[in-house]
């Protein structure tokens, strides 16, 4: 008899534990556009004095949604934010030969940005509708 009510305990279990989910995961991206990106790779120059980092979504689920947001908003300034860091802003574009992943150009003195590093991207169009 107890094995007939493990599927029923089982649902209840995911009844309640997926509004947390939905909590999680609306934090994770956040109500403002945000979305959490990870560092493939990061070069600084010094003639132009620019930091070039190559990311794509650090969320495998993002994928789509930063697929999308590269390609409406290419070209487009964006802020960048290392966790615990500061804001940064800087220009975002679509590589077309990397099919998901965006180049981030930001200013010499941005706070560094590791491979394999997350950082969290708002486009400047999202700031401004909240």
């Amino acid at each position: 008899m107890r094995t007939k009510f493990r599927p029923l305990l089982l649902l209840a279990a995911m009844a309640l534990y997926a509004p947390m989910l939905a909590a999680t995961r609306q934090a994770d991206t956040g109500d403002n556009g945000a979305i959490t990106c990870r560092v493939i790779e990061a070069h600084a120059a010094a003639h132009p004095t620019v930091v070039a980092v190559v990311f794509h979504q650090a969320q495998k689920a993002d994928q789509p949604r930063l697929a999308s947001l590269l390609l409406q908003h290419s070209g487009e300034e964006a802020e960048v934010q290392v966790t615990g860091g500061a804001r940064t802003a800087g220009s975002v574009f679509r590589l077309k030969s990397c099919f998901g992943r965006g180049l981030l150009l930001l200013p010499a003195d941005a706070p560094p940005l590791k491979d394999g590093e997350t950082f969290t991207l708002q486009f400047a169009q999202d700031n401004a509708r909240n």
